[in-house]
């Protein structure tokens, strides 16, 4: 009896190796978490080479055009477009407040101007 027990010791340590690199694996943020490439810096033969399969495709672009689009990419990947949609979105949102602050500020001056056209006609 006194022979099984190592072998209980060295599973029971497998055990939890193999379930902290399954909990690690599901848990922990990797650079694989993704489909998405992270943003980064555009590289010219990546240019090059997506501007001769655009052109070979019958599509062609230059490669000004592809590195716009590479760093757009990039830039939307890494959260920076939802914080300048966001900014855009406050400002609409803000010039709209203030329009309809102005609208109801100019019906409730008309509205007093006739109480008052009102009142001195009896």
């Amino acid at each position: 009896m006194s022979l099984d027990m190592p072998f209980y010791f060295f599973f029971g340590i497998l055990g939890l190796v193999a379930g902290g690199l399954i909990v690690w694996f599901l848990m922990a943020e990797h650079p694989f978490e993704s489909l998405e490439t992270p943003g980064g810096p555009v590289d010219e033969a990546e240019v090059s080479l997506l501007a001769k399969e655009m052109a070979d495709d019958g599509r062609p672009l230059d490669e000004d055009t592809i590195t716009k689009l590479l760093g757009l990419h990039g830039d939307y990947v890494d959260g920076r477009i939802r914080e300048a949609q966001a900014k855009a979105e406050a400002a609409r949102l803000e010039a709209e407040r203030a329009r309809l602050a102005q609208e109801s500020a100019g019906e409730q001056e008309s509205a007093g101007e006739q109480e008052s056209a009102g009142q001195e006609v009896v």
